[in-house]
């Protein structure tokens, strides 16, 4: 089995293949997060078990990163979400603030400021490469 560092490495040079194949200029950048797209920083993430994790909501959204690159390796092929970073880090904390709403206090640790991203909340960004176009 993998180790997560592993599993996100191989979501990084999925991406790149990806991109090259759908006819980008991709590479790696730097030694752990980014791709370069069409000369675009994009900062990828991996879902190994079907949903992107989040360890802190707060440091998530205040985050810069124009775009996000969300891979997920949990089926028999990779599925790619291209999505637009304010409008990923919005949903997201929208759909976190909707969670503590309903939940009040998180049960098992009230100071947990995880939270995670799902298919389906970022379908209408599936396989969206134009995204580099813009």
């Amino acid at each position: 089995m993998p180790s997560h560092q592993q599993t996100h490495q191989a979501g990084r040079h999925l991406v790149v293949g990806q991109a090259l194949l759908r006819g980008h200029r991709a590479s790696l950048s730097g030694a752990q997060t980014f791709v370069d797209v069409d000369g675009r920083r994009a900062a990828v993430m991996v879902a190994g078990k079907g949903a992107w994790m989040i360890a802190d909501i707060d440091t998530f959204t205040d985050s810069t990163v124009g775009t996000y690159v969300l891979v997920d390796v949990s089926g028999t092929h990779p599925r790619f979400f291209i999505a637009p970073g304010d409008e990923l880090r919005h949903d997201v904390r929208q759909r976190h603030q909707q969670f503590m709403d309903r939940v009040g206090v998180r049960p098992r640790n009230s100071e947990s400021r995880h939270t995670k991203i799902e298919p389906q909340d970022v379908a209408q960004w599936e396989d969206d490469w134009s995204a580099f176009d813009r």
